[in-house]
């Protein structure tokens, strides 16, 4: 939005305005709606803001994360869990600390919409700040914090040293030129305190993302096209983690006589006895070896591949093909397909993060294409929300 008069910021207050009257009383209720109209606040504001004021913006992006880990690690934040607003000298007292401090740090959380101000130097708890004091989001801002930002700020001069080349080695990509030539999972193994911050935000996180069987149709391309014999695999979900995408099948569709099967690493599965009584095998797998089951229905990555890059991938992918059934097996992919042109903040940032961390890739739909063509298979279809860049990639083998 380049036009700065002030006849087209009351044209798009005019559109915005339609927009919100278009949403329904539950606002949260209209994915399309609430998103069609945060895209317009955040054009207004761009509208609005002066070059200058949004180089200011970009400067000052570290602060708020800075005074919420602050407030988050001395107990701040968890002293208004209550619900009754505090002053700095109340959290003082309970938690410790200067009052002076305390405010300093509180005045940037309420600046930023973290925390309701209700007097001088008086605190309360809302959305936004109880929703960052549950554990796996905390983790998630104390993993992105801790882990993350000491990698995108080593970022400018990690590409002048290495020629400005898309980074294709994760052991000597960013993160490893960071953390002293560790990557991701061999820090997370050396110091399994980190590796658990990592583990329970993916718990997290991968239990807020849309469910992939809200957009993918189980029964019909999934349940009612599989060898029911009692023995038969029905789902292995590989490099799942927890479990927590197939307790979630497990709710919506109920327990199969046919088997259920988590992969990943040791240290990133749940006990076997979490997940057995919901009829869920736990099976220990790194996926760059030959996959041991063979024959499944359907082999589930949720947000793998956007972790490596394309040999990597290529890899993981072969290894999965040495098992599956052709004309009956596929592979389902749940992860990000970002358009050609104008890609939202969102998926640009996962991008800029998953180069940082994995020397992986976000891809959009001809690079899938290109993916999955390289070692055989090809793309049945893809399944894609209204309102997300996630999507569920159904492939095959090419015969």
């Amino acid at each position: 939005m380049s036009a700065k008069t002030k006849a087209s910021l009351k044209a798009c207050l005019t559109e915005l305005t339609a927009s919100i009257e278009a949403l329904p009383e539950d606002v949260f209720s209209d994915a399309k709606g609430r998103q069609k109209v945060q895209t317009q606040i955040a054009g207004l504001k761009a509208a609005v803001d002066t070059p200058l004021e949004s180089v200011n913006d970009m400067c000052f992006q570290p602060h708020q994360s800075a005074a919420a880990m602050v407030a988050l690690k001395a107990g701040w934040l968890a002293v208004l869990a209550d619900g009754h607003p505090k002053t700095a000298a109340d959290i003082a007292a309970i938690k410790g600390g200067e009052p002076e401090l305390i405010a300093r740090i509180m005045m940037v959380l309420t600046a930023t919409g973290v925390l309701d101000e209700r007097g001088l130097r008086t605190y309360a708890i809302n959305p936004v700040s109880r929703a960052l004091l549950d554990p796996g989001w905390t983790n998630g801002l104390k993993h992105f914090f801790d882990h993350c930002a000491p990698v995108l700020l080593n970022l400018p001069d990690y590409f002048a040293r290495n020629g400005y080349k898309v980074p294709q080695d994760v052991k000597t990509g960013p993160f490893a030129d960071t953390w002293g030539g560790k990557n991701t999972w061999a820090l997370y193994e050396a110091e399994p305190a980190r590796g658990e911050v990592f583990h329970s935000f993916m718990e997290k996180w991968k239990g807020g993302l849309s469910i992939w069987f809200d957009k993918y149709p189980v029964e019909t391309q999934l349940s009612d096209a599989y060898d029911k014999s009692d023995d038969v695999v029905l789902l292995v979900d590989v490099g799942g983690g927890r479990g927590q995408c197939l307790e979630e099948f497990v709710k919506q569709h109920g327990r199969r006589k046919n088997r259920l099967i988590v992969q990943d690493l040791p240290d990133a599965l749940s006990p076997a006895e979490k997940l057995q009584p919901l009829g869920i095998e736990v099976m220990p797998y790194d996926f760059f070896t030959p996959q041991p089951v063979k024959g499944a229905k359907a082999y589930f990555f949720r947000g793998i591949f956007h972790d490596w890059p394309r040999e990597a991938c290529q890899s993981i992918l072969r290894s999965t093909i040495a098992g599956m059934k052709p004309g009956y097996s596929k592979i389902l992919i749940d992860d990000l397909v970002l358009p050609d042109v104008g890609v939202p903040p969102k998926g640009a940032f996962f991008d800029l993060s998953m180069m940082a961390l994995e020397t992986g890739t976000e891809r959009t739909l001809q690079e899938w294409h290109d993916l999955l063509g390289s070692v055989g298979l090809r793309i049945k279809k893809v399944w894609s929300s209204e309102v997300a860049l996630q999507s569920v990639i159904e492939a095959e083998l090419d015969s």
